[in-house]
């Protein structure tokens, strides 16, 4: 077992971890395992020992090899998983962040804090349900987007590691001791970096004060709607070419249309009020505060020093009814993983959306002047 660094003893990986683990990557299996066993065992009951005897012995070495199966990769998955978390470790030392995991190829990165770009909190569905966030810090590598994350903590662990990186980020330094205390050793090993200034803005910059406009929402829930009836009218007359020497009642086809898009749009404004209720921005002293999803849920601090650019968006229909967006790009990259063209680079900045034109200029132009003007230099820029 490798031993825990201070940072990990005072913020522990979750117990919840191991099930979490097991349910997301056994899940399917089970499920598929699950369904077949029971099909087969309906199969063995229904079965006529006289007639199909020969089928009844296949059938139960289908179960037999099936429940197998099951328990062999619950007992191999089970042991990797309690292998991976005794070996998982976190430190934030006087320079650096490192983080090691792995069992069979064990992953190691060390991150400077200065190259940190933004800290990030996010949860997904059964994180929601069981109550863990994954922490994530970004710089301007890809491996930082992929492997620097601490995943599997509770609520407090979570709000206990994004205020140490976030204190370790600006130089003001982490107040770990005071929920537990340290010895000398570990108190050097959270010693803050050289002190960054903070920003004064002239004014409050929020979602409280800059809302998603009315028409933005209604814009947005129409194209939705709008959206619902192509997709679905698209599938619907994909399946009638297809079908053409069928005899199709053709009423009935559009009545099934129209009940599909009605669900679809239901569900995309469902989504749309969730997102919106989730939406949240804050420009700190520190750094910016951007809060969004629906069911998944990602909580990002910017520093301001990680600024690259910003940017006023406008798309055809915002230039229509006088909207835009203000993109706010670092240098941190996120990645999707997987496709045929490999991990593909994807978008991982601010996104401040529902602006009407003027306020997109005036929040730009206050960063530009504020952040990425003369003065940029003592803010690490």
């Amino acid at each position: 077992m490798t031993p825990q660094s201070a940072l990990q003893s005072q913020y522990p990986l979750s117990p919840k971890k191991y099930l979490k683990k097991m349910i997301s990557s056994l899940g399917a299996l089970y499920a598929l395992l699950g369904v077949g066993i029971i099909v087969d065992i309906v199969a063995i009951l229904i079965t006529s020992d006289a007639h199909n005897s020969d089928a009844k012995i296949v059938l139960w070495v289908i179960l037999i090899a099936a429940v197998a199966l099951l328990l062999v990769s619950t007992f191999l998955y089970s042991w990797y998983i309690k292998t991976y978390i005794k070996r998982y470790y976190y430190d934030g030392e006087e320079h650096f962040i490192t983080i090691k995991k792995g069992v069979f190829a064990p992953a190691e990165i060390h991150v400077q804090w200065q190259k940190i770009q933004d800290v990030y909190v996010d949860q997904d569905i059964l994180d929601r349900i069981m109550g863990l966030y994954d922490v994530h810090i970004a710089s301007a590598t890809v491996a930082s987007g992929i492997e620097a994350h601490i995943d599997g903590v509770d609520e407090r662990a979570a709000e206990g590691l994004k205020k140490f990186f976030l204190g370790k980020i600006s130089g003001t330094g982490a107040k770990m001791g005071e929920e537990m205390p340290l010895n000398s050793e570990q108190k050097e090993a959270v010693r803050p970096v050289e002190k960054v200034s903070k920003i004064n803005l002239s004014e409050e910059i929020s979602s409280k004060k800059y809302p998603l406009l009315g028409k933005w929402i209604g814009i947005s829930a129409f194209t939705r709607i709008l959206g619902s009836f192509v997709y679905t009218a698209f599938f619907a007359f994909a399946i009638v070419g297809r079908s053409r020497n069928l005899d199709i009642d053709y009423n009935l086809a559009i009545i099934i249309w129209l009940i599909a898009s009605a669900v679809f749009s239901i569900g995309s404004l469902i989504s749309l009020f969730l997102w919106k209720k989730n939406y949240t921005f804050e420009f700190t002293p520190e750094n910016i505060y951007f809060k969004q999803g629906v069911i998944s849920l990602s909580e990002k601090h910017m520093p301001y020093s990680s600024i690259q650019d910003v940017t006023v968006v406008q798309g055809v229909i915002e230039r229509f009814f006088g909207l835009g967006k203000v993109k706010i790009e670092n240098a941190a990259q996120a990645m999707i993983m997987g496709g045929r063209r490999g991990n593909t680079p994807v978008f991982n900045g601010v996104l401040i959306q529902g602006l009407s034109i003027e306020d997109a200029n005036k929040i730009t132009n206050l960063l530009k002047e504020t952040v990425l003007g003369r003065g940029g230099s003592k803010y690490g820029l």
